[in-house]
This record gives structure tokens, sequence and C-alpha cells, in this order.
């Protein structure tokens, strides 16, 4: 603040500085303008987790010019309390799942000409100075930059485990030993996206609903050509990841979603005809572990995993929860 201070004050000289050498004249470079960010979060019946988060934002040393809340149908009070905060910026809509409510607060963000937009759900915390820590990274141009997401259960484990062909990310330490991780984001969990980057790749897409939509847009961004990473010394906290595909019954219908959706990270990765190619050896490869996998439920399990990627593979992508033929089964003999 002080340099900044000091950047001002010589701006507004009428005389330019000299060196010391010989008493060249050296022009006085302006003072870039101060680029404006709003925070982009979405809530769905966690009033407690959205209250704390909210207090995070509210105090961070770089002070954020809006904070823009997604109610997504909450029925849990949310909207009543929402209402009594002056200082939010409130959208109510139906539940449209995570890719809903992002793809409906980004492009308001957008829209309302911030320069950055800093996405997350409702359950994350940021650190007082992550916002400050995200801007003052090294410059990057127009890119995404991802807060460190750690454990709140354990201090130094990562909330998010990340594992890449030549190295994995579970411990804090594992990023923390670099300045920026490229390639690596936990998506809409402290996640600042330049206004450029939607722009030119769009907002997300609410058909995909939940669980995976974060990783196709994270993926989208980067065929689009944008820098993606992570800046470790801008540090958030979040109830850590959990195997989604152990979750019992009734809630594993949630993996039709990530089995389904799948098949746009990989044609983001590898182009629209390989990418298709390789989800569908990597859905028939699922679908047999499934088989294989002792668990309770499991021909429920299968038949969701076979589901899922037939509904890909001919581009059904509308589907909601009580559409998911597999779930009503379940339902029918379990009522």
């Amino acid at each position: 603040m002080k340099e900044t201070l000091l950047f001002q004050a010589l701006a507004g000289q009428e005389a330019p500085a000299r060196s010391a050498v010989r008493g060249t004249r050296l022009p006085v470079s302006p003072v870039p303008p101060r680029e404006s960010v709003a925070a982009v979060v979405v809530t769905y019946n966690r009033l407690s987790d959205l209250k704390k988060c909210l207090d995070s934002l509210r105090q961070q040393t770089r002070p954020l010019d809006a904070l823009l809340v997604v109610n997504n149908g909450s029925t849990d009070g949310t909207a009543e309390w929402l209402a009594t905060q002056p200082d939010l910026r409130v959208i109510s809509q139906e539940n449209l799942g995570g890719a809903g409510g992002f793809a409906t607060g980004i492009e308001a963000a957008y829209a309302a000409g911030f320069d950055w937009l800093w996405c997350m759900d409702d359950d994350c915390l940021a650190a007082p100075d992550a916002l400050d820590k995200l801007l003052t990274s090294p410059n990057l141009g127009p890119c995404v930059k991802n807060a460190v997401s750690i454990s709140t259960k354990d201090p130094d484990e990562l909330a998010f485990y990340v594992d890449r062909p030549n190295r994995q990310y579970r411990r804090v330490s594992d990023m923390t030993a670099f300045d920026l991780v490229y390639g690596v984001a936990s998506f809409f969990n402290g996640t600042l996206i330049h206004a450029q980057v939607v722009r030119t790749i769009g907002s997300p897409d609410p058909k995909l609903f939940i669980w995976g939509d974060e990783v196709e847009y994270m993926t989208r961004a980067m065929r689009g050509g944008f820098p993606v990473v992570t800046v470790p010394q801008a540090v958030f906290y979040h109830p850590p990841s959990f195997d989604r595909d152990g979750i019992p019954w009734p809630g594993a219908w949630k993996q039709y979603y990530a089995v389904r959706n799948q098949r746009r990270v990989f044609e983001n990765l590898h182009g629209d005809t390989f990418g298709r190619l390789i989800y569908v050896r990597w859905a028939l490869r699922e679908i047999g572990r499934q088989v294989r996998l002792k668990r309770p439920n499991r021909r429920y399990n299968v038949l969701l995993f076979a589901e899922a990627a037939f509904d890909s593979l001919r581009n059904h992508f509308r589907k909601r929860p009580d559409g998911i033929w597999t779930l009503r089964l379940y339902r029918r003999f379990n009522p």
C-alpha cells in the first residue's frame, strides 16, 4: 500500500523524475487502474455454512467490490436471511445444481463489468489475505487462479487430492514448494476467473447439473489457451473430499452425473472425436469395475453407470434426478 501511494504521488508531480546518472529524464509510469473483483457464491440449504463463508469474504484485506450470492432454491431460511443483508447482491432461482448456480452467477457478474470473478461454494472459508495473494501473484494475463484448498479436518492435508501422471498432490507441502502449480485447480473453491476467459469460453453449462461440471469448465478454459494455476500462498479451507464412487444408496445416484459428464472432459482434453473414443473405453472399464466390486446394491451401481454412459453418448444432458431410471427402480423396490 505504501508503494502504491508513493507511485500515485509521483504520478501527480508536474516535473518528471530525474535519474542520478547524467540527469536523464525518466518517464513516470502511470499507475495501472485497480481491477474490480466480484465474489460469486452459490448456496443451497446450508445457511450456517453460508454465513461463515460470507464473513470470511467480508474480512478480506483486499476488499471485494461486490458480493453476489446465487440462492439455488434453498428451503432452510436462506432466502429470508439474505433479505436482511444490505451489502449482498442476491439472485434467487430454482435448484439448478452447482452448474446452473455458477452459470447464473458468472453471467451476472460478467454482465456487470467486473474484471475478475471469484467463485466458490457456500462451504468454503477464505483466509483473510486469500484474495490479495491471488491478485498479487505473478501476472499471467487473462487466466484462472485458484486458491489452495486445505482440509478443515487436517491443516496439513489438501481438501481435494489431485493425481497427475508424474506427480500426486496429497499434502499441503506438495503445493507450497511452488509459487504456482500449473494445470491444477479445485474449481469453484476460491477460483478467480478473468473476465476475458468468460468472454472467450462462456459460462458453465447448466445442463451438467452437478459433479463434473467444474472439471469440464476448467478443461474448457485450458482448451481455450488460458493458464490455469493454483496459487499455494492463497489459502481456502474446505471439508475434505470423499470417495464419490463409494457413496451408499440412495445417495449414490449423484454418481450418474460424474459418469455422464466425464465425456465432455475427455473431449476438452483430447478433441471431440478422440475424446469420445477415450470416453467409451473409460466407461466400459468403469462399468466392468462396478461388476467386480462387491458392494451393497452392486446391481444398481452397474445399471446407473450404464445408464449414464448411454445418456452421455446420445447427448442426453437434461436429465434431472427424478428422471434417472436406475434411481426410480431403486425407490420402487426399496420404499
